[in-house]
Order: C-alpha cells, then structure tokens, then sequence
C-alpha cells in the first residue's frame, strides 16, 4: 500500500471518523490482537479474554443462481473481498457495544470474503477476527479472515518482527505457522491475510516467508491471502498487477502458495489484462486475484476505473479488493444507524454524481456488476428484519429493554434486494424507529400498487410449507405476500391490515420437482406499513431444552458485571434477562450464540442478582428457561 494509502489507513485505525467509545468496565473481553512473541506465548486455556472471541456460528452453504452453488474451494466467479476495520486494533469489545453509533454491515449477499482489518506498530500486529462478525458473515455464507499486518518502518514497522514471524525450528517447522492455525481453528475463521510491507530486509527474506507459506499449506486448508508488496528478492515494492517479480508468492509451478492475491491499487487496465493472462497460465483462476479499491477517503465519491474492471457481463480481468469500505460510517456526521445506512446504500447501489480531475462522474455501485448471493436453501428460515443494533429491543411489538445495544451476533439474514422497486410508486427503508423482534424493521411507503422482491430462496417444495408474516399498518395500506416458484408459477396471500403487530399464516401445498425462489410483498394501494417477521417452516421444531448455566458475578456499584457460562443446549439462541426495580421486573439485557457471554450491568436487588435464561430454536419456537438467584458475598 503506497504511503499515500497508508497515511489514509492509520487515519482510519487510529480511530480517526470513529464514534467516541464509552468507558468501559474492568471485567470487559476485547478482541485478539499480538506482536509475534505474544502469539507464540499464546494459548486458548490461558487467554481469560479467549472464550469470549469464538464463534459457534457455522458457515452456511450459498448459491448464486438455479445452477451456481458456491462451494468454499471454488473460484469460478468473479468475488468481492472486503477489508474492514470496525474500530481500532485495541480496546474493541469482543461481544459487542452499548450503543448504535458503531458500524454494522447490511450488505453481506454482495462479498465472499470479509478481512477484520487492522494491527498498527503501537499496539499489535496480528489481528484475529471478532466473533460478532464472523457470526454475522458466517449466517451468510461469507468466510472470515484475519489480519498480519508489517506496517511500513517509516510508520513503525521493524525488520526483527517479520524475522521473528519467519522463525524456524531445526525440524523446519514454523512456531508462529502453527500459531496462526492454533487461532483461526479455536475462534473459527477460514484463514488470514498477510500485509508485508516492511522494508531494508536481508535478502534471503522472501526465500523464507515463500518457505514458510509451502509450511502453512501443507498444514492447513485455511484460506492465505497475499498482499501486492514484498517481491521475490524481498523488496516491497508495489506491482499494481501480477507479474514475474510477485506471481511466486501466488502460485509456484504445482504448489498453490496463497489463495487470493490483492493486487495493489495503482494499476492500469493493461495491469489487470496482464494479470488475468499469467493468472490462468500458471493454471489459476483469473478470479483469485482481487484488484483493489481504496475507498477510505472518499467512499462513494471514489475515482475508479470501471471500465477497466467491468464490461456489460460483470467483472471483467479480476474478481475485486475493497479498502475500507465502512468509510460509510466513519464519514457519517451524526453516526446515527439512519444516516449510515443511506451512505451505505448509495455505496453498493450508486446512484451519486461527483466532479473528479476528468469531469463529472457517477459511482455505479457494485450491486450494478454482482448478482447477489443467498443461503436461504433449507427451512426453516426466519427474519425480525434485526439489523444488528437498536435503541431498544422489543418481543413480539412489547419493549423488553429501553438501553441502546450492537451485536452482529444475533443481526438476521437481510432482504436480499435493498431495493428493486420503482420509487415512483413506493420507498422502503429500514425503521429503527419501531420492531417486532429485536431492534428493527422494515417501513413501507406506498403511493400505488407495485411488488418489493426481498429475498432469493432456493428451498425445495417436495413437502408442505407454512409462511407466517408479522405486519402492522396505521393507515391500513393492503399488503399481500407473493411467492415465485421455479415453474414459473406465482401464488399470492392477501394480508388483513392491523394497527397493531398481527401475524398471518398461510399454507403452501407441496409441488415435486419445483422450486421456491422468491419471495417479497406487493402493496395494493396508498399507505404505510411495517414488515416485523417472516417465518418459513415445514413444520415447528421442538422447544429446545432447558440450558443450565453458571454465572460469575463481579459487584461494581448498584450493578454488577457478569460472566455467564452456559452448557452445551439444542438451542440456537439464548436470551438472558434479570430481574430489575421494586416491582422486580424482567428486563432484557442480550441475546447470544455463545456459551460465555459478558453482561456488563445486571442490577442488584438486595445483595443478590437474580438471571434468567431462556432458550430459543432456529425458527423462534422458546423453550423452558432455567432461574438463578446469586446472592453477592459481603
């Protein structure tokens, strides 16, 4: 990354456009993050922040279209690699925030590879993912990969730490190889990017790191990616394109020596025609390789080259490597979710119109050039429309909890257009203003009748299937849910309009050999409206059984900070409460997919506290929860 994008990505982990974080408590998990002799001193057991930071979230199988399923070893089509620093390297929370003004991802059908971007020479240089977001990415199918970042020495970076990092045992193993495995296989990632771009190195430096990637591979089938920077004669020096000084860092005769190569943001569409013709002689896919995008000044009103990495078909030489793209967030004044995701929106749909050294130009977007993935390919599904994040969390349209919270952990799988409509006829947006479950919902404006497509489904209809939709309009705008089958045929369910959250629940009959494919809601009129649920099943599963759980209680103050254990469960969420005031009220304090959660208030209520934890299944369906009461010692 030259020194100009370097300067721009300190400004960026240094916490420069960020919200101003809260202060937190003394029992708070943050996020992994080391220098070399750290991480090989490093072990799960021994880290009390570590149980914290693992994700339990599978990574879903996803599908492009009726023929298209995209396998994790497959490069058949072009792919977006995003690299995205959601705060600095230190002091990140490891479960989440208490409050909305932190960044939140809605666009994941659109990117195959997330990057938890960061490391800086004053606080660490290894990064591993947190467990928010590969929770998150993993519910969409999109794999995780962490971060080792030499920064540049002008910056801080020094030569001892990639020797330290290349380090060999006499039986040719490397420690810090086996290290970075140990941490991805424990907090469940797919693998790392590696960002060299040290310089002044002994020359026999490449001939080592190339050693210590064939080590790696060997080892592992987690994902490498390598950074356009450091040459084979262990020079950084930026290519722009993959060429004879870099290619041996990608692909040496039969060995595969990284997975994806991010190409260095300078190129020209000549660069990127070259790289595409060496990709695929030394046998490799052309979308292996990621030309990248820095959009970390400038977000959507970013110089680039389009037509030299696009052509009517989609992506044309590379797949593609976004820089900071959250720069959405970071160049929001108010940090309010609303005005995030308008930036957000403009982003990957385009639409704005700015003056650069050759004229006006108009940001196309990328949803223009990729045609979004989906996992919705089994039942049961189910959606709140959750975002991630809220100024409240409501259950079934009642207010559990008043306080502001940020968890990717538990955001549902978003609609999948946002959004194919003709907004002549009708706007929809998220409303963090009102929900059904959680902190968000869908809000409807409508000025004729017109169809909102939401979400690519690919779920077999061999079997019956129930579709419940929880909805609410004060002006009684008529809805109808429609559902498109691969035969082509379309059913259609009108919906009664409340003023309040109803549910409606209508049946699907079996149809062999065919295909739901779609699914969204047409308006019939003039109006408003809210979408709060959707629930796809063959049939309700079984209330999960009751979870038994431990719970370490630290008192500070009228509150207490509390480590919660919980065991092995059928459940795919648990939602924790305590008991609050005089009236002794339940009162929501999250929701997780963990088995150790970190709660950073729970009231006390006359030396004790008093939680509750309550299993839920996939589809919603709640079982028994289980009740403890800690008194706290004197």
């Amino acid at each position: 990354m030259k020194l100009k994008s370097v300067y721009i990505w300190l400004l960026c982990i240094s916490g420069i456009g960020y919200a101003q974080d809260v202060n937190y408590d003394e029992k708070q998990p943050y996020a992994s993050y080391w220098f070399v002799e750290d991480l090989l001193q490093w072990s799960y057991e021994n880290d009390p922040h570590a149980k914290f930071n693992k994700s339990y979230t599978p990574l879903a199988k996803r599908f492009l279209n009726d023929s298209v399923v995209i396998d994790k070893k497959s490069a058949s089509i072009p792919a977006i690699m995003s690299l995205v620093a959601p705060h600095p390297t230190s002091k990140h929370p490891a479960q989440g925030f208490p409050s909305v003004k932190q960044y939140a991802f809605p666009f994941w059908q659109y990117i195959d590879y997330f990057v938890q971007w960061g490391g800086s020479a004053h606080e660490g240089i290894i990064l591993a993912p947190l467990p928010t977001w590969t929770n998150a990415a993993h519910k969409n199918g999109v794999q995780v990969i962490g971060t080792v970042f030499f920064p540049p020495n002008v910056y801080g970076g020094k030569p001892e730490w990639v020797y330290q990092f290349l380090q060999q045992k006499e039986d040719g193993s490397f420690p810090v190889a086996d290290k970075l495995i140990e941490v991805a296989n424990a907090y469940g990632f797919e693998g790392w990017f590696i960002n060299q771009e040290t310089y002044k190195l002994k020359d026999d430096t490449a001939l080592l790191m190339l050693d210590f990637l064939r080590y790696f591979k060997m080892k592992t089938d987690l994902k490498l990616v390598w950074y356009d920077a450091m040459i084979k004669d262990s020079r950084v020096i930026w290519q722009d394109e993959l060429n004879d000084h870099n290619q041996i860092f990608f692909q040496d005769d039969a060995q595969r020596m990284s997975d994806q190569f991010f190409i260095n943001f300078k190129y020209s569409p000549t660069n990127l025609e070259d790289s595409k013709k060496l990709a695929q002689q030394l046998g490799r896919s052309e979308w292996d390789l990621y030309a990248g995008i820095d959009v970390g000044a400038k977000s959507s009103q970013t110089d680039v080259q389009w037509n030299a990495l696009f052509d009517k078909n989609g992506a044309k030489n590379t797949s593609i490597g976004l820089f900071s793209p959250h720069t959405t967030f970071n160049l929001s004044k108010t940090k309010e979710p609303e005005e995030v995701y308008e930036n957000e929106f403009k982003f990957w749909n385009g639409g704005p119109t700015y003056a650069n050294p050759y004229g006006i130009q108009k940001w196309r977007g990328f949803s223009t050039y990729f045609e979004p993935r989906s996992v919705i390919n089994q039942l049961p599904f189910v959606t709140n429309f959750n975002y991630g994040l809220g100024r409240f969390y409501k259950e079934k349209g009642k207010t559990v909890s008043t306080k502001e919270w940020h968890n990717l952990s538990i955001q549902d799988i978003l609609p999948t257009w946002q959004w194919k409509v003709d907004t002549t006829k009708v706007k929809v947006n998220f409303s963090f203003e009102d929900s059904y479950e959680g902190g968000s919902s869908i809000y409807i404006e409508s000025k004729a009748a017109t169809e909102i497509p939401l979400y690519k489904t690919n779920i077999k209809m061999d079997k019956g299937i129930t579709l419940e939709i929880d909805t609410k309009s004060e002006n009684g705008l008529p809805l109808a849910v429609f559902c498109e089958l691969s035969n082509g045929e379309k059913l259609q369910f009108s919906l009664q309009t409340f003023s309040s959250w109803k549910m409606t629940s209508f049946k699907i009959p079996a149809k062999i050999n065919t295909r739901l494919v779609k699914i969204g809601v047409q308006t019939k009129g003039e109006g408003t409206s809210f979408l709060g649920k959707i629930v796809l099943f063959h049939k309700k599963e079984p209330r999960p059984s009751t979870t038994k759980f431990s719970a370490e209680v630290f008192p500070n103050g009228e509150n207490a900070e509390v480590y919660l254990s919980l065991k092995k469960s059928t459940a795919t969420f648990h939602n924790i409460y305590a008991l609050s005031g005089k009236n002794k009220e339940k009162v929501w304090l999250g929701k997780t997919t963990s088995q150790d959660y970190y709660i950073a208030e729970v009231p006390i209520l006359k030396g004790s506290v008093h939680l509750i934890v309550e299993p839920v299944a996939k589809d919603g369906t709640k079982g028994k929860s289980s009740n403890k009461k800690i008194r706290l010692r004197k």
